[in-house]
């Protein structure tokens, strides 16, 4: 196993299954990775992403249903399998800020807001490889897999979390920002 093997083996050891897929890895081969402002409303403050020793890792793979050569196979929970490019497309350095969102139904939104050197990696990786998934890790948490239809060209790049509070406590981490403790008395 290579080093970087390895790596990766580690970042995704705590995959999740992936939002919205069915058995585990097969999900809408239309759903986007990226929402526009109007499908989200922020709940959270933005933050900026600076040196910070508290801060989580956060890092985005190309993936895919189908095995490739040399791509990594990661089981998911609780059944199926998604291949990962060992090679992050963008990491946490190609972010400018970051911030919690909910959709029109209320579901936590990670939004990640990339610099000029991100949008430019984001872009030519989905034009280069049409159709696959974005593998978002967060620490060593796998929390979304959404695939996209067209090459990202935005500067925001949304991802689905689950709840308001997951995508309020990922933007936090990744900022390196105290997280609020939960309200009490309910």
């Amino acid at each position: 196993m290579t080093a970087l093997t390895g790596s990766i083996l580690l970042a995704l050891a705590g995959c999740q299954a992936v939002p919205g897929a069915k058995n585990g890895a097969q999900g809408a081969a239309g759903q986007s990775a990226a929402a526009t402002p109007a499908q989200t409303q922020a709940v959270g403050t933005q933050h900026a992403i600076t040196d910070n020793r508290q801060a989580l890792d956060l890092r985005v793979f190309l993936a895919d249903t189908r095995s490739r050569p040399d791509w990594t196979p990661v089981t998911l929970k609780p059944s199926g399998v998604l291949y990962v490019q060992p090679m992050a497309v963008i990491n946490r350095s190609d972010l400018m800020g970051i911030q919690s969102a909910t959709d029109q139904k209320g579901d936590g939104i990670l939004v990640l807001i990339l610099n000029d050197e991100g949008l430019k990696k984001i872009r030519a990786a989905t034009a280069a490889n049409p159709g696959l998934r974005l593998a978002l890790v967060v620490g060593h948490t796998m929390l979304a897999a959404p695939g996209y239809a067209a090459p990202i060209s935005q500067q925001k790049l949304a991802f689905g979390v689950g709840s308001a509070r997951n995508a309020e406590l990922a933007a936090r981490s990744v900022a390196g920002v105290e997280a609020t403790p939960p309200a009490s008395g309910f």
